[in-house]
């Protein structure tokens, strides 16, 4: 799913403090929202009990300390701040609630309480459905072997929204649950929407990409960048499309081309990065990543394969770590959740 990374959503909080509270606490949350970005739990967390001392903005304080707690693996203690986050809210918008509400959930189900967490769910889908929650109560609903009820909550998702990526997630789930087949309908439904869409290029090469008609994905990517030589999303597929292929040179080419790109950096050293894992060269692919993460520090791909290539190479407390933080910035990302789970038992 695509989700905000955590620096949009506590800069998001920040603005919405400015003119309004007194100065010394206002400087505390910012202070404690850059050493979180940071990776300064211990450090955040002081500067958040100082904002709860001066009385001011008690909810997003609380939700700045279950968040440290969750980058730490506290769910219990995170939980417990989450909740207090939730009966401080005042003026607060809808989409911070939610979002509260989400972290809440997430740490409810890694704590082992599926009943809690669907009553989060249901909650948020009574008071406003939207597609990412009613796709996280169908995993739910999935995983609790609840199979027509994950159906009827993917349905629904996916009438809400024309986002190609929800299709591929929902696929994800139930191949991750042997069921593959039932998710491969989702795909072909994917299919068939971009197809009502002749110039759909991109859209078709991703969703034949993930039915593993690779010939095709690459015939439609070369099409939607002949059409627009700056589509960076089908260029970087473009590149995987020639790795599945086992085409790891081709794939090279593609990522070198843009690697001084300006905007497409990152994600061109992720792709390399890529090519570096394929031929089992880590140490590469961790100099690429790093390469990539100081042109883009906020790139989902380049955290995720960090985690990945920290595995490989067999340094699992760095591996660990980097888990850790990586779901606090991306709490509803399937794949780093399974490191993340994976990763735990270490």
């Amino acid at each position: 799913m695509k989700v905000k990374s955590l620096l949009t959503v506590l800069a998001a909080c920040a603005l919405c403090l400015t003119g309004c509270a007194r100065s010394d606490a206002k400087d505390a949350y910012t202070k404690g929202c850059e050493a979180l970005e940071s990776g300064a739990v211990e450090e955040s967390r002081t500067y958040f009990e100082g904002v709860l001392e001066t009385g001011y903005f008690l909810s997003h304080a609380y939700r700045g300390i279950g968040l440290g707690y969750m980058m730490e693996g506290d769910y219990a203690d995170a939980c417990i701040a989450f909740e207090k986050s939730l009966l401080e809210l005042q003026e607060e918008s809808e989409e911070f609630q939610r979002d509260v509400s989400l972290y809440l959930a997430f740490c409810r189900d890694l704590q082992g309480q599926p009943e809690k967490t669907m009553e989060i769910y249901n909650q948020l889908i009574r008071r406003s459905p939207d597609p990412e929650v009613l796709f996280l109560r169908g995993r739910l609903n999935l995983r609790n072997g609840e199979a027509k009820a994950a159906k009827r909550d993917f349905d629904q998702a996916v009438s809400m929204s024309s986002d190609y990526d929800l299709y591929i997630n929902i696929y994800h789930i139930y191949d991750e649950m042997d069921r593959s087949g039932d998710g491969s309908g989702y795909l072909e439904q994917a299919l068939a929407e971009a197809s009502r869409h002749e110039e759909e290029y991109y859209e078709q090469g991703l969703v034949n990409y993930y039915l593993q008609n690779y010939d095709e994905a690459k015939d439609f990517l070369i099409k939607a960048i002949r059409k627009n030589a700056d589509d960076k999303n089908a260029i970087f597929l473009l590149g995987q499309v020639y790795l599945s292929l086992g085409d790891v040179a081709n794939a090279r080419a593609v990522y070198n081309d843009y690697t001084g790109t300006e905007g497409m950096a990152g994600g061109a050293c992720n792709g390399l990065a890529l090519c570096d894992i394929a031929e089992n060269d880590y140490e590469s692919a961790l100099a690429h990543v790093q390469a990539g993460l100081a042109e883009d520090p906020g790139n989902q791909g380049l955290l995720y394969n960090e985690i990945v290539i920290c595995e490989q190479m067999r340094d699992w407390n760095g591996a660990r770590t980097k888990a850790a933080a990586y779901v606090a910035r991306f709490p509803t990302d399937e794949a780093g959740l399974r490191e993340y789970e994976f990763l735990s038992t270490r």
